[in-house]
């Protein structure tokens, strides 16, 4: 029932309420015939009470003009001599209107004009000294001032509530956005990361199985497998990460597409020794206490390497990396560092630059290093990147860890060596 009070329009009460009050005035007035005044209730006093009443529908939207209008009808209604206390409600509900609609001042300016017409009546209707009556009628005029008043301050602060609920709906509704806006970024800094790498450890093996196609079959098969293999993890990690892309009706599709994890520290072995069958000979080195990571850490560091060893892929085919990954009680490092294709000896240097031509066309725009700082910057750590002093590129990232990252007493230095 209050909830459907409450949705009501505001015009159909008004309406609702001035009927009522000119049914109940009419009904009063025909009840008590003859007139208690002095003069009989005719047409005039009958069209004064209605027009006092009637009025009354406009108090929200004009509350001074049906103030004034009421006050003048009520005037003209004393001043002809009829029942003197039958508009009293009508006055005092134009009253309450401007209370509550307008200002203090105009509410004072209101209750200046009211408080002669409710003490003519009230001096002629209510019993005692003219002081109690005067006394009454200012409380009279104070109580329906101040309820006037009230009700405009709790109709601010609602006002007020609700722009502040709608200000938080909105910032939320922006941090989501935000979110789904990073999340699609970090996903296609995922999707570039999978495909520049998977991509140019193919176009190097397929450069290289027809460099070696006539003259060593079992190189060429090897590579033929390691472009089945890449393709495979490939296409794998692609729809792992667009299923995150999909409408929410396709959930069952991307939770069977999410049960494959996502690659991590346990992982590297592997793409260090595939990039080694590539004819870049690699070498990897674990160093300090080993011990379990956050998800996103160990993604990060994986990533990082992975990029890294794109880039050698790319700009130093044939070179020698070092990949580097030490545990420290406060972070974690890793370091990857190649020698520099003219390290390489010039027979080796011209076959795997031959291998590595397909890869080489397709070098993409040089933000790796930038995703790669981002991609650090998103877990509080430090990536540097620049030449060795000695020759050749070194990328070393540098993330801190937090107590969620418990230590466990497993040390080992594992060298891991391909050529």
């Amino acid at each position: 029932m209050a909830k459907a009070v409450r949705s009501t329009p505001p015009g159909v009460v008004d309406a609702a309420v001035a009927a009522a009050l000119v049914w109940v005035s009419l009904t009063k007035a025909a009840a008590s015939y003859p007139a208690s005044g002095s003069r009989r209730f005719d047409a005039l006093a009958i069209a004064l009470t209605v027009a006092a009443g009637a009025i009354l529908v406009l108090r929200r939207r004009f509350p001074l003009a049906v103030m004034a209008l009421c006050a003048a009808a009520v005037a003209v209604y004393q001043v002809r001599g009829y029942w003197l206390s039958l508009n009293q409600i009508s006055l005092q509900l134009a009253f309450f209107s401007v209370a509550s609609w307008c200002g203090r001042r105009w509410t004072a300016a209101a209750a200046i004009a009211v408080f002669p017409e409710l003490l003519y009546s009230n001096v002629h209707v209510w019993a005692g000294s003219v002081f109690d009556v005067c006394l009454g009628t200012v409380a009279q005029v104070v109580v329906v001032g101040l309820v006037g008043d009230g009700a405009r301050r709790l109709r601010e602060n609602h006002a007020l509530m609700a722009a502040y609920n709608e200000q938080l709906h909105r910032k939320q509704r922006d941090r989501e956005k935000r979110a789904v806006l990073m999340e699609r970024i970090r996903i296609a800094r995922e999707l570039h990361d999978v495909t520049a790498h998977h991509l140019s450890v193919i176009a190097v093996q397929a450069g290289l199985a027809r460099y070696v196609l006539d003259s060593d079959a079992e190189t060429a098969d090897q590579a033929l497998r390691t472009i089945s293999e890449v393709g495979s993890e490939g296409l794998a990690e692609l729809r792992r990460l667009i299923s995150l892309l999909r409408p929410e009706e396709d959930e069952g599709m991307r939770a069977r597409a999410d049960d494959r994890p996502a690659p991590g520290i346990a992982q590297l072995p592997v793409l260090i020794e595939r990039v080694g069958l590539s004819g870049t000979p690699s070498r990897y080195t674990v160093a300090g206490h080993q011990r379990p990571l956050p998800a996103g850490i160990e993604l990060c560091v994986y990533r990082v390497v992975q990029e890294s060893l794109t880039n050698v892929l790319k700009h130093a085919p044939g070179s020698s990396v070092d990949v580097r990954l030490e545990y420290e009680p406060e972070h974690v490092r890793v370091t990857v560092s190649d020698t520099g294709v003219h390290a390489i000896p010039p027979q080796r240097s011209r076959t795997a630059r031959s291998a590595a031509a397909q890869a080489a066309e397709h070098t993409g725009a040089g933000v790796g290093l930038t995703g790669m700082r981002e991609r650090a910057a998103l877990y509080g750590g430090e990536l540097s990147a620049g030449n060795n002093p000695d020759g050749g590129f070194e990328v070393i990232l540098t993330l801190p860890l937090d107590g969620a990252a418990a230590e466990e007493p497993n040390t080992r230095n594992v060298p891991l060596t391909s050529s």
